[in-house]
């Protein structure tokens, strides 16, 4: 019985897949690539995504508390792997996390290293696991910028906290003024305030403000805000422009007008341009002329005059330039006369030098086993060779098989 076109083609293609197969068989850690593989010697416009995992970022858990310029925050986050294989493995840092350091994976109590390569990590993964945990370390919120505004009727502290990752159950401390009291919280958002003073739990108590319960996932700006102490006010000044009472510490009354604050602090890391303001108030009973002046260090604009109301108030900004400057501490004043009488602001600049993060290797804990190294980067592109040689191979024997059957067809005496 002589063979047919068609049935050569069947016998050549039986051949192929009996191949395919056994290389399955004797190795499958390179099955997944296959196809991948020969759409790109093709030059096929195939896109295959092969899913080796997946990471279960929202049940995350964190093992330290969460506290604003504390320390490290270590994270365990659970990883789904997928088939059954043990392969070297590379894959994005999770989404949202690409700051973390320190890797490494804990495969049912088998710790292994994970090497990191920019946004890549690389590990040797046993998928028969399926269910494992991946470790790894962020740093702390830090507070980026810090400015504070004191003056006779008021206290104001206004923080833009900062984190490379999201995190929870956020805590804050940090210091306030002992001459205030009746402190409120408040979180910006799109220039409006909302207070939170309840729901963050804010307590005041010797100098020391702390709230926590809130989510941070990049950055966020809080104000405190408080009243003078009412056991160090001198005088209630009635002041009809600016609606209600106005408690003041240093009032007398032969005071033409009062600037508030009288002091701003502002610490940054930021290079830049920002905006700190003062309010004049005009107490007298006759509309004035004031004239301000500033010092540059880092002060580079202030209107020079401005008219008042009687009785009345104006909100005035100060543009302030950091670009030029060293980290290190500034300081400038402002200006504001009339009358021969005069009032001094004080503003003291600091501007902190951002620190390099340095990765330190963090071990294991101690009830868990040592690591093992995950297969070095030459071993991993040796592999990928090797599994490109196998394909090549499939390809030339298929091509064998089909010309061999071929001929022996068109050999074939024509009956």
């Amino acid at each position: 019985m002589s063979l047919k076109k068609s049935n050569t083609l069947l016998i050549a293609f039986s051949v192929l897949l009996l191949l395919i197969a056994s290389t399955s068989l004797l190795f499958p850690g390179i099955t997944d690539n296959i196809i991948t593989g020969l759409a790109g010697i093709a030059s096929f416009p195939v896109s295959l995504s092969v899913i080796h995992i997946t990471f279960d970022i929202d049940n995350r858990e964190q093992l330290d508390n969460v506290v604003v310029n504390g320390t490290n925050i270590t994270i365990k986050m659970p990883v789904n792997y997928s088939d059954n294989i043990t392969i070297n493995l590379t894959t994005d840092k999770p989404e949202g996390f690409e700051c973390g350091f320190d890797w490494y994976i804990n495969e049912s109590g088998n710790i292994k290293n994970v090497s990191v390569n920019d946004t890549e990590l690389s590990w040797e993964a046993d998928k028969a696991i399926k269910d494992t945990d991946i470790y790894f370390e962020v740093s702390p919120p830090t507070i980026t910028s810090e400015v504070v505004y004191t003056g006779d009727s008021y206290y104001e502290k206004t923080m833009v906290i900062d984190s490379c990752a999201p995190l929870i159950n956020v805590s804050v401390n940090v210091s306030v003024s002992t001459n205030y009291e009746d402190y409120i919280l408040y979180l910006i958002e799109n220039n409006t305030q909302i207070n939170k003073t309840a729901e963050y739990h804010l307590q005041v108590s010797n100098g020391t403000a702390f709230f926590y319960g809130f989510n941070l996932t990049s950055n966020m700006t809080f104000r405190l805000r408080a009243t003078p102490d009412v056991t160090l006010v001198e005088r209630v000044v009635r002041i009809g422009g600016v609606g209600g009472v106005i408690p003041l510490l240093n009032y007398t009354p032969t005071k033409q007008f009062f600037v508030d604050p009288n002091y701003i602090s502002i610490t940054t890391k930021t290079l830049g341009l920002l905006e700190a303001y003062i309010t004049i108030y005009n107490l007298r009973g006759t509309e004035k002329e004031f004239n301000i002046s500033y010092t540059t260090n880092f002060v580079y604009d202030v209107i020079s005059s401005i008219i008042i109301p009687h009785k009345d108030s104006a909100e005035i900004p100060i543009y302030i330039n950091t670009t030029t400057l060293e980290p290190g501490k500034y300081t400038d004043y402002v200006y504001v006369r009339t009358n021969g009488d005069e009032e001094k602001v004080t503003i003291d600049l600091e501007l902190v030098e951002v620190e390099e993060e340095v990765e330190e290797e963090k071990l294991p804990e101690e009830e868990q086993p040592r690591p093992i190294p995950v297969v070095e980067e030459e071993e991993i592109k040796e592999k990928k060779i090797n599994m490109l040689v196998i394909i090549l191979l499939m390809i030339g024997l298929f091509l064998i098989t089909f010309f061999v059957l071929l001929h022996l067809e068109e050999s074939k005496p024509k009956q």
